[in-house]
C-alpha cells in the first residue's frame, strides 16, 4: 500500500509541474535528441492474457467500468500505468469487480500521436497491452525523441509484433485520423488533461488520493 501512496503523491506533484511547463512552453516544436538505438526497459506491468480484451482489462460484464484517457508521453500517466493501475488490477480486476477501458487523448505533441498510432496498430494484432506497457516503461521526456519512429519500431519488436504488418499499419493515414478523432472526441467530452478518470457521471483529471479512488469504486459496486 505504501508504494501506491507514494506513487499517488508523486503523481500529484508531476501533474502540477507538467501543467506549468506546458503553459510556459507554448508550443511543442522540440526536436528529437534521444538515441534511436536502445535496449527497451522491461515493462513494469502487463496484465494476464485472460483479463485482456482489446484496450480494456477486466471482464466485459464487470459491475464497474473505469474509463481512462491518457497520453503516452504524459509523466503522470506513467505513474498511473506503472504504479496505480497494478493495484487496481490486483484489488478489483482480478476479482471481477472492475473493468478499465483505455482511451487516447494525444495532446502533448507529435510523439503523442505517433505513439498512439503505434498502439492502435498493436491492438490490431491483439498486442495493445504488451506495447502499452513498453511505452510507459520507456518514457524519457516529452517530444525529445523517446518515441521517435525508430524507437517505436524497436518497442514494437519487443512487444512481439509482426513488423511487416505493423509498418504497413502505421503508414496508413486513416490510423492517424482515428487517433485525432478520438482525441477530439475526448476534448469535446470535457477531457483537458491526462490522465482523466471517469466512473459513471464522475470525471476527474489527475490521480485521486488512494482512499478517494477506492471509495469511488466501492460506492459504485454497492447495489
Amino acid at each position: 500500500m505504501s508504494i501506491i501512496k507514494n506513487a499517488l503523491g508523486i503523481g500529484a506533484v508531476v501533474l502540477s509541474v507538467g501543467l506549468v511547463v506546458l503553459l510556459l512552453s507554448g508550443s511543442f516544436s522540440g526536436k528529437p535528441t534521444a538515441s534511436d538505438s536502445f535496449t527497451p526497459n522491461v515493462p513494469v506491468f502487463t496484465p494476464d492474457a485472460a483479463f485482456i480484451d482489446g484496450r480494456g482489462i477486466g471482464a466485459t460484464d464487470a459491475p464497474v467500468t473505469l474509463e481512462v484517457w491518457t497520453d503516452f508521453q504524459c509523466p503522470i500517466c506513467g505513474v498511473w500505468a506503472n504504479g496505480s493501475e497494478p493495484y487496481l488490477y490486483e484489488k478489483y480486476i482480478k476479482e471481477g469487480k472492475l473493468r478499465i477501458e483505455h482511451k487516447f487523448f494525444a495532446f502533448l505533441g507529435e510523439e503523442s500521436f505517433t505513439s498512439a498510432v503505434g498502439a492502435v496498430c498493436a491492438d490490431k494484432q491483439d498486442k495493445f497491452w504488451a506495447y502499452h506497457s513498453l511505452l510507459y516503461a520507456n518514457q524519457d521526456g516529452e517530444n525529445e525523441g523517446a518515441f521517435s519512429a525508430p524507437r517505436l519500431r524497436i518497442l514494437a519488436e519487443a512487444a512481439g509484433l509482426d513488423l511487416t504488418a505493423w509498418d504497413s499499419c502505421i503508414a496508413d493515414p486513416a490510423i492517424r485520423t482515428e487517433v485525432e478523432a478520438e482525441s477530439a472526441a475526448a476534448r469535446a467530452a470535457g477531457v483537458t488533461g491526462t490522465p482523466t478518470l471517469k466512473i459513471g457521471t464522475w470525471m476527474q483529471a489527475g490521480i485521486p488520493a488512494e482512499a478517494d479512488l477506492y471509495k469511488r469504486i466501492d460506492d459504485a459496486l454497492k447495489p
